[in-house]
């Protein structure tokens, strides 16, 4: 479980820069260029971006994966800028808690009494990579993340794919272009062969949110990595509030 999570914040966290360069030229039926259409898809995903200062959700989720196969509930909060905080149930009892900050992150696992508490830079050391917080809020909100400096666009019907790809990562985004919704994110990390993807549905409005744009209350995380092999975290917010100052309760205890 210690390794399944750490593995997941680093595969989220593997990109240090967000710069936006799309690339292309040929002209369509509309006289826009790939390049101009692929930019304005990247605009509609950034003026689209799901917003809010406090998100405490209640949600089921499923982990399946070679070393575990688990459900339960999920309380997550997210304080934007300053910290995301989950507590994992089973028929009613607690079996994990994680803290994550800008600097630092804690995770308790109940079951086996592991505790961990390292600074972000813990991430780096282990993974090589830069450890972002910020990439990891706008992932749990819904949002998307750009990992490459180059995207080319594909469009089918009404849904546009954006894909990029460098000496070391290879990105794909798919978007519905009615209402720019973020369906899909992959990262593939080419030389270590590590693949996350991230798929969102059941898009709607949030409770109190109403001016938002739609949140999705569903999510799919599959992470195929060495380290823990393939991995798969189904999600689906049952209840959202967006009112503040959370709690954040973290006792070792």
């Amino acid at each position: 479980m210690r390794t399944l999570l750490l593995t997941a914040f680093a595969v989220l966290t593997l990109a240090s820069a967000c710069n936006k360069k799309v690339v292309g030229g040929t002209s369509g039926r509309d006289g826009l260029t790939t390049t101009s259409k692929a930019e304005k898809i990247v605009k509609g995903l950034e003026d689209n971006r799901f917003d809010t200062e406090y998100l405490e959700g209640s949600a089921r989720i499923k982990l399946e994966s070679k070393q575990l196969n688990v459900g339960g509930t999920a309380t997550i909060r997210l304080h934007k800028d300053k910290a995301i905080w989950m507590s994992v149930k089973k028929f009613g009892f607690e079996g994990a808690r994680a803290l994550i900050r800008p600097d630092s992150f804690f995770v308790i696992n109940r079951l086996n009494g592991d505790y961990t508490a390292e600074p972000l830079s813990y991430i780096e050391q282990k993974y090589k990579i830069p450890a972002r917080f910020d990439l990891l809020q706008e992932i749990v909100l819904g949002n998307a993340v750009f990992f490459t400096r180059d995207l080319e666009m594909d469009q089918t019907g009404d849904l546009y794919t954006l894909s990029g790809q460098d000496g070391r990562f290879a990105t794909k985004h798919v978007v519905d272009g009615r209402g720019f919704k973020l369906m899909e994110m992959t990262l593939n990390e080419l030389a270590q062969d590590r693949t996350l993807s991230i798929n969102n549905a059941d898009f709607r409005k949030a409770p109190g949110k109403e001016d938002e744009p739609d949140f999705a209350f569903a999510r799919t995380v599959r992470i195929d990595a060495e380290a823990t092999g393939p991995a798969k975290l189904d999600l689906a917010f049952s209840k959202l509030k967006f009112s503040g100052p959370l709690a954040m309760p973290f006792q070792r205890r």
